[in-house]
């Protein structure tokens, strides 16, 4: 025995068991931190997360059916191994499916949403956990798009020209009852500022019924692009200058531009103002002055308008002093006088004159007469005068 202990191969044995005891222990403790590493790490036992706002594939024919009733989103927590679990919720390589809708057919159903292409060594819990939905015929049809534009949303002295859209028309699916529902189709302009320029924005469209309800249908395109050219209402107007205030004593005021070719002002504002103007009336003060002088006024705002250009003008005053009437600018009155008293008095004379040579001349044509009659008689006799006929007579 004492042979054995001392020989080297026993020695050399005796190593090695100890060699793969040693090897043995130090595997199994390596193996026992791996399972138990804390999750900071890098390495855990399990864990779990929730993921939220995730959609939902709807697994039916679409051409055929129409189905009401979905959530817009789901929510689902999974939970298993932490690197799983991280990886799946940084890819997110699943889908919340409804399945086989078509086998339901055409009514109201109670489903379970689940998950597609998750790891088989995850759990899953998915909310809602059931809904209820409606599986109709379905139907499709193509509208037109009406814009809706509340012009209150210009600014003051703004109009709005036709809008134009991206898509006039769009395709609407739903149920055959939903379809025959819909009245209008519209997309609502809005704006939280007031509008004073071109206006481009996207909005959504929406079906909605006789009574302005909304109704569940999908349409195609969701949202269309609406253009309008925005133009300010402005018209140009000749500036009218009307003198008001106290004149100075002999002084006469006339009032005018001082840059002339500046006569046109541009004034924007709403059409019912804009059209009962012709002009636009500048009242302009004269109390105090005295020589002629120049000065910057500003343009005030007539009730209706919102703009005016240019906001101020310089006038110019022309100041002339009256000139005062003497006594010798009086005397040429009274010579008119005296000469309208001749000229009365001649035109008087030769009226005179011309009536006495009009009586000369008819007696001269009495006599005439006579004469004439006396040689019808044939002699040379004179007819007997007035009296002698009447003393023949009786």
């Amino acid at each position: 025995m004492e042979k054995i202990y001392n020989s080297s191969w026993f020695t050399k044995l005796v190593a090695f068991a100890f060699a793969v005891l040693l090897f043995t222990y130090v595997n199994y403790e390596n193996n026992s931190k791996l399972l138990t590493t804390n999750p900071l790490n890098g390495v855990s036992t399990s864990s779990s997360k929730i993921i939220t706002n995730l959609p939902i594939v709807v697994d039916i024919d679409q051409d055929k059916y129409f189905v009401s009733g979905f959530p817009e989103t789901a929510s689902i927590e999974i939970s298993g191994p932490t690197n799983i679990v991280s990886q799946t919720t940084a890819n997110k390589s699943f889908d919340i499916t409804a399945q086989n809708l078509d086998e339901l057919g055409v009514g109201v159903h109670t489903i379970n949403l689940v998950a597609e292409g998750l790891s088989s060594d995850l759990k899953y819990t998915i909310t809602p956990p059931e809904i209820t939905i409606e599986i109709k015929e379905k139907r499709v049809e193509t509208f037109k798009v009406e814009v809706v534009f509340d012009e209150a949303n210009l600014a003051e002295g703004y109009v709005a020209e036709e809008p134009t859209l991206n898509y006039d028309t769009v395709e609407i699916s739903g149920a055959d009852s939903t379809i025959e529902k819909i009245n209008t189709v519209q997309a609502i302009v809005s704006s939280s500022e007031e509008i004073k320029a071109d206006f481009k924005k996207t909005v959504p469209v929406d079906a909605f019924d006789a009574n302005g309800n909304q109704l569940d249908v999908i349409i195609n395109p969701k949202e269309v692009t609406v253009s309008m050219d925005v133009n300010s209402n402005s018209k140009p107007l000749p500036l009218k200058l009307i003198q008001i205030g106290k004149p100075e004593e002999n002084y006469d005021y006339e009032l005018g531009i001082e840059d002339e070719k500046n006569t046109l002002l541009s004034v924007t504002g709403s059409p019912e103002a804009l059209d009962k103007l012709s002009s636009y009336p500048l009242e302009i003060d004269v109390t105090g002055i005295d020589e002629t002088t120049t000065k910057e006024v500003n343009l005030p705002l007539i009730d209706g308008l919102s703009s005016i250009a240019p906001e101020k003008i310089t006038i110019r005053i022309t100041v002339n002093k009256q000139e005062q009437q003497t006594s010798s600018e009086a005397k040429p009155a009274e010579s008119n006088t005296s000469i309208e008293n001749t000229e009365s008095k001649t035109s008087s004379t030769v009226d005179s004159s011309n009536s006495k040579q009009e009586s000369e001349k008819q007696s001269s044509l009495i006599s005439g007469e006579k004469v004439e009659s006396s040689k019808v008689n044939g002699n040379n006799e004179s007819l007997p005068n007035q009296s002698e006929l009447d003393s023949s007579n009786q």
